[in-house]
């Protein structure tokens, strides 16, 4: 990968995470990686409907949460005919790495997991990694 500086403020992103606390502190890290545009949604529910009126770049989405979760939420947006952009990329957060979880993630299409609580580095080598490769 060539060291080219990412232009962050260019990106859109929406965060889904149904615990406050823990959605303010990735809002947090993303803005302190340079992210300007960042959307939040509390479940996978108003998630869907944030993909339609914001066309994220890059999703980082909790795995657990109701009504909707994660991956109920990562397949409709594959699906969706609504989403200007169904094939967004997807990162997950988690505290899972029971293989079932994750074979499922993988099968529906998501790009990446983040361990939970996620690092600031953590967080930027996953989206330098699926933004850089633009």
């Amino acid at each position: 990968m060539d060291m080219q500086a990412i232009d962050y403020s260019q990106f859109r992103i929406l965060v889904v995470e149904d615990q406050p606390f823990v959605r303010r502190t990735i809002v947090q890290i993303l803005s302190q990686i340079g992210f300007r545009d960042v959307t939040e949604a509390d479940n996978g529910e108003s998630a869907m409907y944030e993909c339609i009126r914001v066309n994220p770049d890059l999703i980082v989405c909790d795995i657990d949460m109701k009504p909707v979760s994660g991956l109920q939420f990562l397949a409709r947006l594959r699906a969706s005919t609504e989403a200007a952009n169904p094939r967004a990329p997807v990162v997950f957060l988690t505290n899972h790495t029971e293989s079932e979880i994750v074979k499922q993630a993988m099968a529906l299409g998501v790009n990446g997991f983040v361990v939970k609580p996620p690092s600031f580095a953590a967080l930027k080598e996953r989206v330098d990694r699926l933004l850089g490769g633009r």
